[in-house]
């Protein structure tokens, strides 16, 4: 069994950030990951309100945060976690490979998943035409005309991003307002790509080998139309990553996970950082500042321990 001070589920901002100050703190940790450290960030175009940093990519910033862990010799290892069991003062952590990590503290940052329509034809296109992913995907509609689902922030930005390759977007969103800052949605205006259809909701996606349009209905009339597009990028809310926390009575009843001030869960020895918590803003961030909060009280934690 591999033993540890501190365990950390997810390599985004908060996981990396909270593995710095552990690890500056002696207490033996390891960051586990299912896909590429950086999460959410790695595929975010562009980021300008962190803090001294500027104008960067995401992937720039990943890169920084994840080799300034190693610089410090922060031990990082694939994992897929499925399961927690507390044993009081200590914690097991098992992967889908049926890894385990015996811990006396586990920071849990593992985000969410972006949430889709649910509507017929979604899933099946998906890859073919319906993508949650502009900078993997973008590049493969230049020059199309497509349509990007949601109102937000995340929605707009990446509309924005979408127009250094696309013909044209036509955004689409539920509600008849955008939810997205001032200064994004002047830049969507800006660019003279981007048209709006406020207050529909997509109700199909249509095609048979690749999408070719989608039906969309009036959320106030309930009149339905049908609109050509050769590309659907669907922003519309994101998924917990909380499945493995079942049991453990850490979450709300939407799957985030509730915690304190000091990122305490409610059970000794567990904390919560990043946007798999129930919060107001997710931000890169901010998901910075509670993976600090969080190791600064792991520690604290872990010293009531060996008293």
């Amino acid at each position: 069994m591999n033993e540890y001070d501190v365990v950390i589920i997810g390599a985004g901002p908060g996981g990396m950030t909270a593995a710095l100050y552990t690890q500056r703190a002696n207490l033996k940790t390891v960051m586990l990951e299912k896909a590429a450290p950086g999460g959410k960030m790695m595929t975010t175009w562009e980021v300008e309100n962190y803090t001294g940093l500027g104008k960067v990519t995401g992937f720039e910033i990943s890169e920084k945060m994840f080799n300034h862990t190693q610089e410090l010799g922060v031990e990082y290892k694939y994992g897929d976690v499925v399961k927690i069991e507390d044993f009081g003062e200590y914690k097991e952590v098992h992967t889908a490979s049926n890894e385990v990590y015996k811990a006396k503290a586990v920071i849990i940052g593992t985000g969410t998943v972006p949430r889709g329509t649910n509507a017929p034809g979604e899933a099946r296109l998906s890859g073919r035409g319906v993508s949650w992913c502009a900078i993997c995907d973008g590049a493969f509609f230049k020059e199309r005309d497509i349509v990007v689902l949601g109102g937000g922030n995340s929605a707009i930005e990446e509309a924005v991003y979408l127009t250094k390759m696309v013909k044209h977007i036509t955004v689409i969103n539920f509600v008849d307002s955008l939810q997205a800052d001032a200064k994004a949605v002047d830049q969507a205006k800006e660019t003279g790509k981007i048209d709006f259809m406020l207050g529909y909701e997509v109700i199909s996606f249509n095609g048979d080998n690749e999408l070719t349009s989608v039906t969309l209905r009036n959320v106030k009339t309930k009149e339905e139309q049908e609109l050509a597009t050769e590309g659907a990028f669907v922003f519309i809310g994101q998924i917990p990553e909380t499945k493995f926390l079942e049991g453990l009575g850490v979450t709300n009843k939407y799957g985030y996970i509730e915690v304190d001030a000091g990122m305490r869960t409610k059970v000794p020895g567990i904390f919560g950082i990043g946007d798999v918590l129930d919060k107001e803003l997710r931000q890169i961030i901010t998901a910075a500042s509670d993976g600090t909060i969080a190791a600064v009280n792991v520690s604290k934690y872990i010293e009531t321990l060996e008293k």
